[in-house]
């Protein structure tokens, strides 16, 4: 009997222990993420995915039936789980909820974007036509006295390329004294779009203009069948000056230029024409001239062990990887004095090292921005970018390269192991609210084809032996959005290509040195 008691205690002695523990062990706090989405008929690249929004945007091809979008596959943080089954197909007339589970839950949403080219062109139209999509309504301008009766239609495309059929044909139509009703198919969708010609005593105009320093570019409408084109003068001159021939581009009542040669901080008034007939002018004012600090990168100095191609602590513009690798002991950026493109007192180039320390690849590299800090061991933190609001038109310099074979590779570029590695210069413009924060670890990059990139140029050599000596380059700038202005630029340099994927050949040298943007228009062989 006292045995049992005894146990029986025993018992009731770990219940009551076991009560008082209490289940209080916080689970971990894992941000869940989509990191990528395929199917068929869309695009969803890097930038169209917010971590902060917990939102992806997926581009629908314009022939893509948006009630029955085929999603593959999406990727997400690993261990969690989602509420929507992939693949499968989603109707995106509605944004579709998608909800990430591990320890917590985080509901994502992914919407759809189609852009559909859409055309109304008519014989003797002055400008571009009014498309409203939403609306369903095209309108197209032609000159007074043109007779409303017989019109010809040059183009019509109001749907998505090959699928879409009109009730009535294009050829069919020919008057237009009033408003003309036309039926639009594709997919089971049928809308019903108002086509207008109307007539206008405007006959040329500048609609729009956007300055650089020694540049500008004009967008214009015109009356097709005359003599058109663009004048321009600075605000203190009384006689105009035509824009020549060959900066001219004239396609049907539509007119655009690239002009070189303008004087920088300059204002200029420009005015279209069309025969006799001159537009009202719009003024525009060019940009400074100007470099950034260090762009010969004579200029460095060294805090502790670690090189920064500086003038100073205070005054910073360029940064490398080196406070990263030179925690043991490894700089592959440093100052070098001897095989200089300018040789002087005081003449420094930059020279890039890719090292391998640790079986890790650490590619010499050289951006404007600042190292931010260290993840883990296997990545870090960089910040692109400096604030700049100009347009220049290029960059220049002078390189030296000396390629070894690629002889480190991550797992997603295992096939270029052996081949001989390749260096990189690029520029960019972005209208970034701040810095580009990049994570080499997470793999988070700059989206080159973004939205936020307004203008964009590289430079990748086939460099196949060891240079003998320097040879100048010059990266011209691509401009995708001239409407808004630049706030950041970006220089980045790689002795290895893939070096942010820890790619590249053990070795490689790239020198770099002299650095200029150049402000005015190219000419055509680049320079």
């Amino acid at each position: 009997m006292r045995k049992f008691i005894g146990r029986n205690i025993l018992f009731l002695a770990v219940l009551a222990v076991q009560a008082c523990i209490r289940n209080d062990i916080p689970y971990p706090v894992v941000e869940l993420s989509i990191t990528s989405i395929s199917g068929e008929g869309f695009t969803c690249s890097a930038s169209d995915i917010n971590a902060a929004d917990r939102t992806a945007v997926i581009h629908l091809d314009e022939a893509t039936d948006i009630r029955s979008v085929v999603i593959s596959e999406v990727v997400y943080t690993d261990g969690a789980t989602s509420d929507v089954v992939f693949p499968g197909v989603f109707d995106m007339r509605s944004d579709l909820k998608v909800s990430l589970d591990l320890y917590q839950t985080y509901e994502w949403t992914i919407s759809a974007e189609q852009t559909i080219l859409r055309e109304f062109t008519v014989e003797g139209q002055i400008g571009a036509s009014e498309i409203d999509p939403v609306n369903h309504t095209a309108v197209a301008k032609v000159p007074e006295g043109t007779d409303l009766g017989n019109i010809r239609i040059l183009e019509m495309k109001l749907g998505p390329e090959d699928i879409t059929s009109y009730s009535p044909e294009m050829g069919e139509i020919t008057s237009f004294e009033t408003d003309r009703t036309v039926e639009v198919r594709y997919h089971d969708f049928t809308e019903e779009w108002t086509l207008s010609v109307e007539t206008t005593d405007i006959l040329a105009s500048v609609n729009s203009a956007a300055a650089g320093t020694r540049v500008m570019w004009l967008e214009g409408s015109a009356a097709p069948d005359t003599e058109v084109g663009f004048r321009y003068r600075t605000s203190a001159a009384e006689d105009w000056t035509e824009v020549a021939d060959a900066d001219l581009v004239v396609s049907g009542g539509t007119i655009s230029a690239y002009v070189g040669g303008l004087k920088p901080e300059t204002v200029y008034e420009i005015a279209a024409y069309s025969g006799d007939y001159r537009s009202a002018p719009v003024t525009i004012t060019t940009g400074a001239e100007i470099q950034l600090h260090n762009m010969t990168f004579d200029d460095w100095y060294k805090d502790g062990n670690v090189w920064y191609p500086n003038l100073s602590q205070e005054y910073r513009i360029w940064d490398s990887a080196n406070p990263g690798s030179s925690i043991v002991g490894v700089n592959p950026t440093t100052p070098e004095e001897e095989d200089v493109a300018v040789a002087g007192d005081g003449k420094r180039a930059a020279r890039l090292q890719t090292h391998v320390v640790f079986s890790k690849l650490a590619a010499g590299n050289i951006y404007t921005g600042k190292f931010g800090d260290l993840v883990g061991i296997s990545g870090a933190y960089l910040d692109w970018g400096v604030e700049f609001q100009l347009r220049p038109t290029a960059l220049r310099g002078w390189y030296k390269y000396q390629p070894e074979l690629i002889s480190k590779t991550d797992n997603a570029h295992s096939d270029l192991l052996g081949r001989l590695d390749t260096c990189q210069i690029q520029i960019l413009l972005t209208d970034w609210d701040k810095p580009f924060t990049i994570n080499t670890s997470e793999g988070t990059f700059v989206d080159f084809d973004a939205d936020y990139v307004l203008a964009y140029g590289k430079f990748e050599p086939e460099v196949t032996s060891d240079m003998p000596g320097y040879e100048e380059f010059t990266v011209p700038l691509e401009y995708r959005d001239l409407t808004r202005t630049p706030k950041y630029i970006v220089i980045t340099v790689c002795a290895s290509k893939y070096g942010d994927y820890f790619t590249g050949g053990e070795g490689s040298v790239l020198l770099v040195d002299e650095f200029e943007l150049l402000y005015d228009k190219l000419s055509d062989s680049g320079q």
